[in-house]
Formats: C-alpha cells, structure tokens, sequence
C-alpha cells in the first residue's frame, strides 16, 4: 500500500487590532478547519480592548507587536519570521467566519497548478449572505471594482482572505509599505503576475465578512484614492493616470457640494499623492 502524501502545509496569519468579540468567532471557527496541515498564529497590533487575550484562552499562539504597525508592515514582519516552514500563508482578516472545508478547497485548487500563487474564496456579507466579492477587477484609468457574479473574469482576489504560495514571496517579495493598507493585494497580484503566478478564485470555498463600520469606510475612501493613484502611476500609462485623477476629483467636489462626509477624504487622498505622501495616514 503505497504511503500517503502528506498535504503541504498552511500558516494562517490572522492579523488583530481591537478586534473585539469578532476576533474569538473568527479563530473558533479556524479551528475547525478540515485541512490536516494548517498552523494558527494571531498577530496583535497593540490591541487595547482585551481582544489580546482571547488567543490565550483558546490556546491559540499569538505574536504580539506592542504597537499598531498597521496592515503590511505587521504581515511583513510575520510573513519575513514565519514562513520558512510553510508552502502557503494564509492572510485572514480578524473579522471573517470561515466554514470548516474552505481552506481544505483553497489548497487544493492551489495544489493543482504550480502558477498558481493566490487563491481566495467567495466572501459573503456575514449580515445578508449576499455576495460581498468573486474577485476583483482593475482596468487602468479606474478604480478597482469588486465582482459580484463568480465566474466572471477577475485580476485579483481580495486581500481579506488570501492563500499565498510561499514561493511568491521568495521571487517576488512582500506587501508593498506605500499602501500601509488597501490595494496593496492588487498591487502584490500585478507584481507576481509579472513573475509568472495567477490569481484565482476558489468557487467551491466562502467565507462570511463582515461589513465595515462608518469610521472604516470613510478612511477607506481616503486609501483608496491615494492608493489608486499609486497603483495606476505604477502599472498604467500617463493617460490613465489622468482621467483616474479627473474623475476622483469631480467626485470630490460634487460630494462636497452635496455634503457627502467621504468627499472630504476623497480630495485629502487627492493632495496627498500630488504631495507624495505614502505609508499609514492619521486622521485628526
């Protein structure tokens, strides 16, 4: 009887900064994963409403910063320490609730095609279970779109819940640092299709996400704007970059005209790229 095969090893790195009660549904539900191979390391980024305190008690590892290091610098510590024994990390969202069979789907989607280096899951909204996104789709001179519809062509998975062969990070490199947070997945994804790796979307596998809070959607609006234009000067041509920027700035002043509170944010995101500001942004 020919021996087994054993299946290539997972780490899932769940990224927590006050995460609150969600973070302990989220990890009880990784937990309960199928997948044989998977090893579970919280990363805390100086939580300071006791979400700290929930890997203890469920007897999970956590490696704590001290600090908020904020989204890629936090992976990218972990990812440079933690890796070298996986085939694939596994970035989660503290916010998600994952079936017991979706990483077990992931990887063997993974598994069936080296060039694969990013799989994602369908991720439902946790409050509707209607579909939150099938993948993402980026054209120059536009901001990124979710996809709704799966089967639909994409060119990247959303970041939230992400497997990643360990061999992107070894030819490619890590999260890029300018984003601090949002499009940095696009970015990533565009950089490793360069080096030959796709990105595809597990239909068979979901996830629940929940959907952000007002504060999250209006900082959002400032990221994604800056970040946009980053990722569109990098990846696309002076044209592009233009009319992305036009069409950002009449949607300011139209939601400033209208009172629309994301239109303040929009237009910051604006004078921060024309100024060159990159990195975590504080809001006062």
């Amino acid at each position: 009887m020919p021996a087994l095969v054993p299946r290539p090893s997972v780490l899932i790195l769940v990224l927590n900064y006050n995460g609150g009660p969600g973070l302990e549904t989220c990890l009880k539900s990784l937990q309960e994963t199928t997948y044989p191979s998977a090893r579970l390391l919280v990363l805390d980024n100086g939580s300071q409403d006791g979400s700290n305190e929930i890997p203890d008690r469920l007897g999970i590892p956590i490696h704590r910063f001290g600090e908020n290091l904020h989204y890629c610098v936090a992976y990218n510590r972990a990812i440079r320490q933690f890796r070298a024994d996986a085939d694939f990390v596994l970035l989660s969202n503290a916010d998600v609730v994952v079936p017991p069979d979706t990483i077990d789907r992931m990887v063997a989607l993974a598994e069936s095609d080296p060039a694969i280096g990013f799989v994602g899951p369908i991720q439902r909204r946790a409050d509707t279970h209607g579909i939150r996104s099938a993948g993402i789709r980026w054209r120059c001179g536009r901001l990124p779109k979710h996809v709704f519809i799966v089967g639909e062509h994409i060119d990247a998975v959303e970041g939230a819940f992400v497997l990643i062969r360990r061999e992107v990070f070894d030819k490619v490199g890590l999260l890029d640092e300018t984003y601090a947070l949002n499009l940095e997945d696009i970015d990533f994804q565009q950089r490793a299709r360069r080096g030959g790796f796709r990105s595809v979307l597990a239909k068979d596998a979901q996830i629940l996400h929940e959907p952000p809070g007002t504060t999250r959607r209006l900082t959002g609006a400032y990221y994604q704007t800056r970040n946009a234009c980053i990722l569109t000067s990098r990846f696309c041509n002076r044209t592009a970059l233009a009319r992305l920027r036009l069409r950002l700035y009449a949607e300011g002043i139209a939601g400033t005209v209208l009172l629309r509170p994301r239109a303040r944010y929009i237009l910051e995101g604006l004078r921060d790229f024309r100024h060159g500001v990159s990195g975590i942004k504080y809001f006062a």
